[in-house]
């Protein structure tokens, strides 16, 4: 197997726990690694822009995907949705928002199906100027 390639751009400073930030950016990571298509190395992009209160982060991946109607299952506990396939427990993306959740931001995500890659869209409150 290839390696994984990460790309980002230019990333904002937040307010929040630097170590609970790092275990989301792992737990996305990691999944994009994780469930990666067989025959293709990984590639995760990490983006960010701003909106009038927030930012919002993307982290994109060119994986296995999912279909759109498990867009929200997949954040709830021990709710996996390849229980056979790929070791795990179903807690880290619960976690994930839960850990946001607590800075006043969320999570959701986006897959046009499976084969399709997936997007997660992390919204953070900005910094007070």
């Amino acid at each position: 197997m290839d390696h994984t390639e990460i790309q980002f751009g230019h990333l904002p400073v937040v307010p929040g726990d630097e170590h609970q930030f790092a275990q989301v950016f792992q737990n996305l990571v990691g999944n994009a690694i994780k469930y990666r298509k067989p025959d293709q190395a990984p590639v995760i992009h990490i983006s960010a822009e701003a909106d009038q209160v927030a930012w919002i982060i993307t982290v994109c991946d060119n994986g296995i995907g999912f279909a759109p109607e498990y867009s929200e299952r997949m954040f709830g506990l021990f709710k996996r949705l390849h229980t056979t396939e790929y070791p795990g427990t179903g807690l880290g993306l619960a976690i994930c928002r839960r850990l946001l959740q607590r800075v006043g931001g969320d999570i959701h995500a986006e897959s046009s199906g499976e084969g399709q890659g997936s997007r997660f869209y992390i919204r953070l409150p900005a910094c007070p100027a």
